[in-house]
């Protein structure tokens, strides 16, 4: 079980002067677009990083790119013609196409470079040569091609077309595919060919995709119009994860089946975290969390509820990384104690993923 110690905010602002020395080319690194809020994310990530680096755990130390330079997942999609636009949330609303398939044939997605989802590139860049190449980076939030596909579709239109269109939208999940490897690949070349999960805690290496449809479709639309799109982009770039909301028990065995797939990252308790370790067998990583923004009843009345669920639950074979607040450190000490007194086995260490 590895274990991911998230710094306190008293010991963030303590390092946060300390990290404008480790800045030393961040004015001449500045693109075109450039703002101040810019230079505050920047300052911001790196402080959390020192932090975390004065704490004990398996926290793999990157860079997390902040949304606002991207547009989120929905950015991606004005490659595809689609008018993308920010809400006074400060999320964004993608206009779905139109529903018609002779469109979607003739799409000609525009080049990575042109889309506000690029502006990740840029941020990566700048943050780099900023920083001299000091730090790592985590992907920033993307979604896979089914994911993607709601965007660009609706979700009506989407879930109508595999049954009444299903061709239309493997030819429009191709192209989407397409688009999403080019953009990681650019990504993970900008920082410097190394690129960890954002949706992840302890694990190196695996970039992240969101595929949070797959928790409202059945096993078979999964592994038509989904699995093959994810093995794809495993193919092409290496190892990665996925991060769900909701219940994807069903997806496991399907899932499992992509050797690049190295973990899954989600909530219980809109999952069963017995039956996920039943059905992933150890072979692959469970990043869990507790349930959150949830009707009560789904949700956990403290952190230390949740971390004995999960050292009663999990299995020794089975990898899981969680992460926890810096606060939480002694709870957790705690329930360790508790564990070995009980009889607890070796599986309650903190310790990496084996996979990955």
């Amino acid at each position: 079980m590895a274990i991911a110690i998230r710094p306190a905010k008293q010991r963030v602002e303590r390092v946060r002067k300390e990290c404008l020395d480790l800045l030393p080319d961040e004015a001449g690194s500045r693109p075109p677009g450039w703002s101040p809020e810019w230079r505050e994310t920047l300052i911001d990530a790196v402080a959390n990083l020192t932090a975390s680096r004065q704490l004990p755990g398996a926290w793999v130390p990157a860079l997390s790119v902040p949304r606002f330079v991207h547009g989120q997942s929905q950015g991606i999609c004005d490659l595809f013609g689609a008018r993308v636009e920010e809400q006074p949330d400060k999320n964004y609303y993608v206009y779905p196409l139109p529903p018609d398939p002779d469109m979607i044939d003739a799409l000609n997605p525009r080049a990575p470079d042109t889309s506000m989802y690029w502006g990740a590139v840029k941020w990566v860049r700048y943050a780099r040569t900023s920083c001299r190449g000091r730090f790592e980076f985590r992907n920033p939030v993307m979604t896979g091609p089914f994911d993607t596909a709601n965007y660009l579709l609706g979700t009506s239109v989407l879930m109508e077309w595999v049954y009444v269109q299903p061709s239309a939208l493997h030819r429009l999940l191709d192209r989407i595919t397409d688009v999403i490897i080019a953009m990681v690949r650019a990504l993970r070349e900008t920082a410097g060919e190394a690129l960890h999960g954002d949706a992840l805690f302890c694990m190196r290496n695996a970039f992240c995709l969101c595929s949070e449809c797959r928790s409202l479709v059945s096993v078979s639309t999964y592994e038509e119009f989904e699995a093959p799109y994810l093995a794809r982009i495993g193919k092409q770039l290496g190892p990665y994860g996925i991060h769900s909301c909701g219940s994807w028990e069903r997806t496991v065995p399907g899932a499992l089946r992509d050797p690049n797939l190295h973990a899954m990252n989600g909530q219980v308790r809109e999952n069963d975290l017995a039956e996920l370790c039943q059905l992933a067998k150890g072979e692959v990583v469970l990043s869990i969390g507790p349930s959150q923004n949830l009707p009560e009843r789904y949700t956990w009345s403290d952190t230390r509820s949740f971390l004995r669920y999960v050292l009663e639950t999990v299995p020794e074979s089975q990898p899981v990384e969680i992460a926890i607040e810096e606060e939480s450190m002694s709870v957790w000490s705690e329930l360790l104690a508790e564990a070995r007194v009980g009889g607890a086995s070796e599986a309650a260490q903190p310790r990496r993923p084996s996979r990955g």
